[in-house]
């Protein structure tokens, strides 16, 4: 086989290779690196999750889900959960998070919390303060709580603002697998 011949198919092979991860990243799922401490333990500063981008159209966000989302003048991409949801009464009181919805009222077991961590009202989610979720809105909560840059400071995120579902967490390789 000539150099020439050589060259084009590499070039042809890394092009095409290029164009396929481009096309899955814009379309199906998009790599993100964990920043900050909001969510922490459950995820840690430097760690590689991948976003799903397309069930967002055929299913619902639920409560509890993990998502990347970019708040309203904001440019970089944000980790929370889910704790509020479309139709939803939501209330931060003496540390918990009470909901309202369907007729039912309970205070959010929050499993994934460590014991001692205290969710407090902020500027846009006040403290002892109800809100109505209309369609397309959610409130979004770091797991770190103390110190999450969350829906307590920048308030309600739309739908539209949501990137997707984090789906895959890739590094490190001690921690890789689903993200349930």
């Amino acid at each position: 086989m000539p150099l020439k011949q050589f060259l084009y198919d590499i070039a042809e092979t890394v092009f095409s290779s290029v164009a396929v991860l481009l096309v899955l990243y814009m379309t199906i799922a998009l790599p993100e690196m964990v920043w900050g401490s909001s969510m922490e333990p459950n995820f840690y500063t430097n760690e590689r999750i991948l976003v799903e981008r397309v069930t967002k159209y055929f299913k619902p966000y639920q409560r509890g889900e993990i998502v990347v989302f970019v708040p309203e003048g904001e440019s970089r991409h944000l980790i929370k959960r889910i704790v509020g949801v479309p139709g939803d009464v939501f209330k931060i009181f003496n540390c918990d998070v009470y909901v309202s919805t369907g007729g039912e009222r309970f205070k959010l077991v929050e499993s994934y919390l460590g014991d001692s961590i205290c969710t407090e009202g902020g500027n846009e989610l006040k403290e002892g303060r109800s809100i109505k979720l209309q369609e397309d809105e959610y409130v979004l909560l770091g797991d770190n709580r103390g110190v999450s840059l969350d829906s307590r400071v920048f308030g309600i995120v739309k739908k539209n603002k949501i990137i997707g579902r984090v789906i895959f967490r890739f590094w490190p390789i001690s921690k890789i697998g689903f993200v349930i």
